[in-house]
């Protein structure tokens, strides 16, 4: 696989370079793990997002604290029903 890191793409050169020294691993490796990552974890913060124990304020910290902008958006939507 081949990533342009010219012109308009220099930015993904840092990006690659960040990842490898955080994963302590070479380039290939580090967009591996962070690829895999990425998936996991996503997988992991809409379980907790759908926990029915957390409040939708809590629900609405924990999305905000996590959220990147730009890249990875979560909303949360909350439906509430009334019965007699």
């Amino acid at each position: 696989m081949r990533i342009r890191e010219d012109g308009k793409h220099a930015h993904r050169t840092d990006n690659i370079e960040q990842a490898a020294e955080f994963w302590d691993c070479n380039k290939t490796k580090a967009l591996m793990r962070s690829a895999e990552f990425s998936w996991r974890i996503d997988e992991r913060i809409r379980g907790v997002l759908a926990r029915d124990d957390l409040t939708v304020q809590q629900k609405r910290e924990i999305a905000e604290m996590l959220h990147v902008p730009g890249t990875y958006e979560i909303e949360i939507e909350e439906t509430v029903v009334v019965k007699k």
